[in-house]
């Protein structure tokens, strides 16, 4: 027996029913793709973000490294005016060194009874040559040239007797001396001393 269909009904109902599978199945490929598309367009502008980030980082870091340059040249030419300072500090020192010297030795020359007659430096060796009364004089001299703070040794070469003077015998004497390091005093660059 043939069977007919005369409601079409069921037909319909299959259609409808794959209509709406392949309207959900497009719907959601059109979903995907735009889900897609958006999250490219959001990743890519993170990249041109990022990308733009660094490229004012590195313009920054250019920057930096000129200011960098900037600097060491600066600090070289303060290391070379330092380098200055030193030498003429180290002249001052030197240059007020012979007087200071000088005038320890008459400080220490014993008034009255010896002479200094000749003064040589030669290096740190200091040679004094000079007449005194007696013995006594010298070895006191020679003491006190040991124990001050501008002389490091002090050594008699000779002691002999001289010309006489007013019936008073002279005895001369040579003296090599070695003179010790003065302290520089610490000083800013006022010239007031630093504690």
């Amino acid at each position: 027996m043939i069977r007919i269909n005369l409601l079409p009904f069921r037909d319909a109902r299959t259609k409808e029913n794959v209509r709406r599978q392949v309207s959900i199945f497009v719907l959601l490929i059109i979903l995907i793709g735009v889900g897609m598309g958006a999250y490219s367009l959001s990743v890519g502008a993170a990249v041109e973000k990022y990308k733009q980030e660094v490229s004012d980082t590195q313009a920054e870091l250019n920057k930096f490294k000129k200011k960098a340059r900037e600097v060491d040249a600066i600090n070289k030419k303060n290391k070379v005016l330092q380098k200055k300072i030193d030498i003429i500090e180290s002249l001052q020192v030197v240059r007020k060194d012979p007087v200071r010297v000088l005038s320890a030795m008459t400080d220490l020359v014993i008034p009255d009874r010896m002479w200094i007659k000749s003064y040589d430096e030669t290096g740190r060796t200091i040679t004094l040559k000079g007449a005194a009364l007696d013995e006594i004089t010298v070895a006191d001299f020679t003491r006190k040239l040991e124990t001050s703070d501008y002389f490091s040794s002090a050594s008699l070469r000779f002691l002999k007797l001289g010309a006489s003077k007013k019936s008073v015998a002279m005895k001369n004497f040579e003296i090599v001396c070695t003179r010790a390091k003065l302290k520089q005093k610490n000083t800013n660059a006022t010239g007031m001393k630093v504690k």
